[in-house]
């Protein structure tokens, strides 16, 4: 489980960002991908033609700064807890909360048999593109 979490200040569409995560999606096979086990004792690795983007928004902006921050740490514990379920699911999740008027935090999880840290800085940098696009 590889989770990184980064800021973002000034506007955003959040539309806008899951229709360039679905994209993202779109473009990459690995990222429309699910293993199955106990195939004939081999791992099997299934790629969907299509297959929605794991994506969730929060509006966090009503909390206190105090509250805000607790909830923030308590939302990316939760991710982690939660996993992956290799045989469903997505295996790449992308959370925004939005903590003011114009900043919102990312909570960006994916598991290591998809990529490893080196390529976030692309992907991210890849749904980014698509997104001022």
């Amino acid at each position: 489980f590889e989770q990184a979490t980064f800021d973002l200040q000034g506007r955003f569409q959040v539309e806008a960002f899951a229709e360039s995560l679905n994209q993202l999606v779109e473009r990459h096979q690995i990222f429309r991908t699910n293993f199955y086990s106990g195939w004939n004792e081999q791992p099997l690795q299934v790629v969907y033609r299509h297959k929605p983007a794991g994506f969730r928004f929060e509006d966090v902006r009503f909390m206190e700064q105090e509250e805000q921050d607790a909830y923030i740490a308590d939302f990316a514990e939760r991710d982690k807890a939660e996993g992956f379920q290799f045989s469903s699911g997505e295996l790449m999740r992308v959370s925004v909360l939005r903590t003011g008027e114009e900043s919102y935090r990312f909570v960006w999880s994916f598991h290591h048999i998809l990529m490893d840290g080196w390529c976030l800085f692309l992907v991210v940098g890849e749904a980014f593109h698509t997104y001022f696009a």
